[in-house]
Formats: structure tokens, C-alpha cells, sequence
């Protein structure tokens, strides 16, 4: 019965995805600009009606293709995989994210084989009926712990701790949100990440567009306290963690997780538990490596070390940021392998195959990668159509001044939502972003300028990190789905009254109220405000745990 039900899913899927590319046929004769946000649309209405990620990923992107190919089947054919799929290959970023993404599924296998985690989990949660706020607020912390990377603390905190969650009377897409918000969220405010490179970079560009030399550093820096979005997404996540608050779905999926744990028998502690330092030390490697290879590299003298000297290093070591992932998580498994092998020595129980362990994480994750290689190739279809152009050219005309910030954000987050890449968006709204305030503000005096330069910076950076926390097509949305072990639909709709209730307060309380020269404080005090006050506002979203 179960065969036969998903056979008739698959049918009417496929079916949804030939009525969209017949559909993709006749706009390919369209000759309206409009035209080139077909794909995007397209994936996430099959996304929605199929249930099925790859499949609606993949037809979005064969959708692009056609129309990249004016209509021509045969073309669109090869234009999918000659401009789409291979060119995966060739980038080094996208082959270290695979390498990087499927060691850590081996990672973490042996990382649970060691045993310490149950152990460090244990230590970390406690006994008691506070296990389900504590383990929440565990995943925050791990967050922010893992600040050098988006993809890395999504996948990491997701493969680690969902049986913990589960255990604890957490729902797995609760997981999903912890872990997804703290992980762009963080990256982005960290000034040594694997982000900041791209980040000043972009920067840059936006004033080499005008003629103007700066130091992009600074400029980041002050642009920390106005990235709103991030900063409200944070505070928002926390809040719903000390306050029960649980708006939208998420509410449903906490009281189911809730009645579960209540109704397990409790677990009883194996006298043959591991010490939790079989698992705090592989983490700790992971987590440090990173930083510590990019310092380095980049760095032409290892002392003094300065916090300048060291973001530096990072920005030096820009190129080398894909080998340095996978040099990393090889040498954290590596240090893993040797905790199973202290755990074999020291256990009166059977062995543990340390290859085997490893490669069945790798394993558990082959699946999920082809989610990935579908959204990059739409990214890829939308990119090469012009789709995010198209979205800016909303900038091009006259804006009133003090609504340009939350006008850049508003086309940041529409950009982002609708191509799913929070990098993508940077490149194509930073470099038109600048250049705009400088038009605008040509009569001003520097410093003047500066102000809202910097509330661009912040706004374009709010915007961008907005869609990575909420798009279907983005990658850490899947890949913090794929690590918590939930379907990425059911982690899209759970996650998006946060993102929006969030980016609402970013626009409201910080980008509008900015723009006409309220402090940044003050703004962030006000929206932090509104945030911890909505619990009381909305008590029926509250879920107290049982």
C-alpha cells in the first residue's frame, strides 16, 4: 500500500513538472522582462505541491533552461548540463562544500560510536523536567560556538544533537530553526568567518564603482550594530527558547514532540559510557582548526597575535578557505577515529569497525548532497537569466533618502528569497547599493554620507542572510533539514513566521527609524523591546513544557 501511494505521488509529481516546463514552452515566446522569475516560481509551487525538493529544484532549473534556450528542448537539455551541472565540478568552493559536508556525516558518526557524546550531552542537559529548555538553549550555545561557518553549524548541530532532541522532548524542526538561525546569523556578524572575505570584498567593489578608496574593515565594523535582521533573528530565537513562544507551525510540532518524550520510558545510562572528552575534544578541533589554519596561512608572521592582524590573515587566506574545510574536517575525524579506537581498547563489548562507522555516515548524507546540486544548478538558471539584475533595478530611480535603507533591505530579502543564495545577493545589491547613497547624497559632507553608506552595508548584509534563513532554495535551509533529520518543506514552514516576524522588526524598528537618524541603539533596544514582549502580546503561541 505504502509502494503503491508513493507511486502515485511520483506520477502526480512528475505530471506537476511536465505541466510546468509545457508552461516554460509557451513563456519562452514572451517577451517581457518578467519572464526570467518563471524558475524561481516554478520550483517553489512544485516544492509546495510535490512535497519533493530535488524534484522541484531540478525542474525550476530545467524551467531556466528552456527558457535559456528560447524554447529549444534539445538546447535547454544541454544547456542544463553543460552550463548548470557541470560547472559544479570546476568550482572549488561548491566541490569542498560537498567533500566537507559528507566527511562530516562521517564525523559525526564516530563521534556517536565514541560514546562521548551521550556522555557530554548528558553533562550538558542534566536530569529533570527543565531537559527541553535546556536543550535548547545547549543548541544556541553550540551556535554561536561554531561562528566561523553557516553550512558547518547547521550540519554539525543538527547530525549531533537530534537524538538528544528527541530524547528531550524537542521537535527535530525546532532543531532545524536553532540551529539554521544561529548559523548564518553568526557568520555574518563574525568578523573571522568564512563570509568576512566575500563581505569586504563586496564592499570594496561598491566603492570602486565610485572611485573611492576605503578601508572596508572599518566600514564592517560599523556596519555590526545596524545588520538588524541578524541581530533581531538571534534575539528572537533566544526569547522563544526562554519564553516557550512558538508561533506558526512550530507550536503543534513542540506539543507533539512534548507528549512523545512524556509518554518514552526513560533511558537508562550504559555502565560502559564513554568520558564526554571523546566528544568535546573532535569538536573542539573542528571548531578551532579552521580559524587556526586560515591565521597560518594568511598571516606572513605568527606573532604578536592581534584581533587586526588576525581577521587579516583571514581575508589573506580567502583562496584557500575550500582545502582549509576539508583539511579540517579530515583532521577533526581523524580525531574522532582515534576516540572510537581509546573507546575499543577500554569496552568489554564488541568493537567498533571505525571504517565501516564512517562511511555509513558518509553515507546517510549521498542523498541529501543531490538537493544540494539541484539548487545549485537553479541557482545557476537564475543567475544566467538575470533574475536578481531584474530585482535591482528597482534602485535605479530616485528614492526618498531616509527610506533607502529599508528600501535596499526589502529588495535584499526579495532577491534572496527568490534565488536562495545569501552570497548571490551580496554580489549584485552591494555593488548598486553604494553607488545609489552616492548619488543621493552628493551634496552632503562626508561623514554625513558615511552614516548611511554604512546603513546600505547593514541593509544589504539583513536582506541577504533574511533569504538563507527562510528560501527553499537555499542551501543552508536544506542543509539544516537534511542534518536534524526533517523534510525540508516541513523545516521552510516552521522556520518563516520567525524569519518574517524578525525581518518586520528589522524594517519597522531599525532600517525605517535609522533613515531618519535615530540612533542604532536605540533602534535595536526598541525592536529587542517588541520582541521580548510578544509572548505576552500572543500567550496562546506559548507552549509550557510537560
Amino acid at each position: 500500500m505504502g509502494l503503491e501511494s508513493g507511486s502515485r505521488s511520483l506520477f502526480w509529481a512528475l505530471g506537476f513538472a511536465g505541466i510546468l516546463a509545457v508552461c516554460t514552452l509557451l513563456l519562452a515566446r514572451v517577451d517581457h522582462g518578467l519572464v526570467v522569475l518563471w524558475p524561481s516560481f516554478a520550483a517553489l509551487l512544485l516544492v509546495f505541491l510535490a512535497r519533493n525538493a530535488f524534484l522541484g529544484l531540478l525542474s525550476g532549473a530545467f524551467c531556466g533552461s528552456i527558457l535559456l534556450a528560447e524554447g529549444n528542448l534539445i538546447g535547454a537539455f544541454r544547456t542544463l548540463g553543460e552550463d548548470q551541472f557541470l560547472p559544479i565540478f570546476s568550482s572549488e568552493w561548491k566541490l569542498s562544500a560537498i567533500f566537507f559536508t559528507l566527511i562530516l556525516g562521517g564525523f559525526v558518526a564516530l563521534v556517536e560510536a565514541g560514546g562521548g557524546l551521550q556522555a557530554l550531552i548528558g553533562k550538558l542537559l542534566g536530569p529533570g523536567r527543565a531537559a527541553a529548555k535546556r536543550m535548547q538553549l545547549t543548541v544556541f550555545g553550540f551556535g554561536l560556538l561554531v561562528f566561523f561557518d553557516g553550512l558547518a553549524n547547521t550540519m554539525l548541530l543538527g547530525r549531533m544533537l537530534r537524538s538528544a532532541a528527541d530524547r528531550c522532548g524537542v521537535s527535530r524542526v525546532k532543531l532545524a530553526y536553532l540551529a539554521d538561525t544561529t548559523g548564518s546569523a553568526v557568520a555574518c556578524l563574525a568578523f573571522i568567518s568564512t563570509w568576512i572575505a566575500f563581505q569586504l570584498s563586496m564592499i570594496r567593489e561598491g566603492y570602486e564603482s565610485v572611485g573611492v578608496e576605503v578601508s572596508a574593515y572599518a566600514l564592517f565594523f560599523k556596519s555590526l550594530p545596524v545588520n538588524f535582521y541578524c541581530w533581531f533573528a538571534l534575539a528572537l530565537a533566544i526569547i522563544c527558547v526562554v519564553r516557550d513562544f512558538n508561533p506558526g507551525p512550530m507550536g503543534k510540532w513542540e506539543r507533539d514532540a512534548r507528549k512523545e518524550e512524556k509518554s518514552r520510558e526513560p533511558e537508562t545510562v550504559s555502565s560502559d559510557s564513554s568520558h564526554w572528552l571523546l566528544a568535546i575534544v573532535p569538536i573542539l578541533v573542528l571548531t578551532l582548526s579552521i580559524p587556526l589554519l586560515s591565521y597560518l596561512i594568511g598571516s606572513e608572521t605568527l606573532l604578536p597575535i592581534t584581533l587586526s592582524k588576525f581577521a587579516d590573515a583571514y581575508a589573506e587566506a580567502e583562496a584557500h578557505v575550500p582545502r582549509i574545510l576539508v583539511a579540517s574536517s579530515l583532521l577533526a575525524a581523524f580525531v574522532a577515529a582515534l576516540g572510537c579506537w581509546v573507546k575499543n581498547s577500554q569496552s568489554s563489548q564488541a568493537t567498533v569497525k571505525i571504517p565501516a562507522v564512517f562511511m555509513s555516515g558518509v553515507r546517510d548524507l549521498l542523498k541529501p548532497i543531490g538537493i544540494l546540486f539541484a539548487a545549485w544548478m537553479l541557482g545557476a538558471a537564475i543567475s544566467q537569466l538575470g533574475a536578481a539584475s531584474l530585482l535591482s533595478e528597482l534602485l535605479e530611480g530616485r528614492l526618498p533618502l531616509p527610506f533607502l535603507p529599508v528600501v535596499i533591505f526589502g529588495l535584499g530579502a526579495a532577491i534572496s528569497f527568490s534565488t536562495g543564495t545569501s552570497w548571490g545577493t551580496m554580489g549584485v545589491l552591494m555593488p548598486l547599493a553604494i553607488p545609489v547613497v552616492f548619488t543621493l547624497t552628493g551634496d552632503f559632507e562626508a561623514m554625513e554620507r558615511e552614516s548611511f553608506v554604512v546603513a546600505a552595508i547593514g541593509a544589504v548584509f539583513s536582506g541577504a542572510v533574511f533569504g538563507d534563513h527562510c528560501s527553499p532554495f537555499s542551501d543552508t535551509t536544506i542543509v539544516s533539514s537534511i542534518g536534524a533529520g526533517v523534510k525540508p518543506l516541513d523545516h521552510f514552514s516552521t522556520q518563516l513566521p520567525f524569519a518574517v516576524i524578525a525581518a518586520l522588526a528589522a524594517a519597522v524598528f531599525g532600517f525605517i527609524p535609522l533613515g531618519f537618524g535615530l540612533p542604532a541603539w536605540l533602534c535595536l533596544l526598541l525592536g529587542a523591546g517588541l520582541l521580548f514582549s510578544l509572548p505576552s502580546i500572543f500567550p496562546k503561541h506559548r507552549e509550557h513544557p510537560v
